[in-house]
């Protein structure tokens, strides 16, 4: 079912936990766009064993067979990158842009490095995490998108993200929360319906927000 939606915040932190997020979130994407380098040469090497000497070979099917389902799921980590970049969309006369149907070598320069001063991190292409280091802030976007929110969430960078937050110790005047909405909250027409609503809360956020809570069940 369609759904589409989105997600932002800002996550303030210590001087010491800011610094300490950002390196270990920008060494793991690191080591993540080396394994996607690793795969896709070595799924390029099959597919092309593969259609050696074979007319009319569908490379692209063979690349989809290997990886797993191509609908919603891939088994194969990063495979929807990996495939963009072994199969390429290039400009064709009087066609626009196609995709190639030949896969085309891998090359490492299309993996990309951070520097550890990087300011953000791409999420799969609609998701983002940046770092305002004046502010000691880190940032979460989703822009809006079909289920968006759920892919940046699956996406093994967006669960490193929130795996790193679970791990910070917070401190007083740290923390902060992720807004969202969708298309079926914004839909209702009751009285405060449609607002944006919080996803997920971290230190001082989440510590009001038990205080009120809490606060309110006493008075009943």
């Amino acid at each position: 079912m369609s759904r589409n939606d989105w997600e932002r915040g800002e996550i303030k932190l210590s001087v010491k936990e800011f610094g300490a997020v950002r390196r270990d979130l920008i060494t793991f994407h690191n080591q993540r766009q080396t394994a996607l380098f690793e795969s896709a040469k070595s799924l390029y090497t099959r597919i092309k064993e593969h259609g050696k000497g074979k007319r009319n070979f569908d490379f692209m099917e063979d690349f989809r067979t290997m990886v797993g389902t191509y609908e919603y799921r891939m088994s194969v980590e990063g495979a929807d990158e990996i495939q963009n970049i072994l199969f390429p969309y290039e400009k064709v006369e009087g066609k626009g842009y196609i995709q190639s149907r030949r896969p085309k070598n891998p090359q490492k320069k299309q993996f990309p490095m951070l520097k550890q001063n990087a300011d953000r991190i791409d999420v799969g292409g609609e998701a983002g995490i940046g770092f305002d280091k004046a502010k000691r802030v880190i940032i979460w976007s989703v822009s809006e998108n079909n289920h968006a929110v759920e892919r940046a969430h699956e996406h093994s960078m967006g669960r490193e993200f929130f795996k790193r937050l679970n791990r910070v110790v917070w401190t007083r005047g740290t923390g902060g929360e992720i807004v969202g909405n969708d298309e079926y909250n914004q839909d209702n027409r009751e009285s405060g319906g449609g607002a944006n609503y919080t996803t997920h809360r971290f230190g001082v956020a989440e510590k009001q927000f038990k205080q009120s809570f809490a606060a309110a069940r006493s008075w009943r």
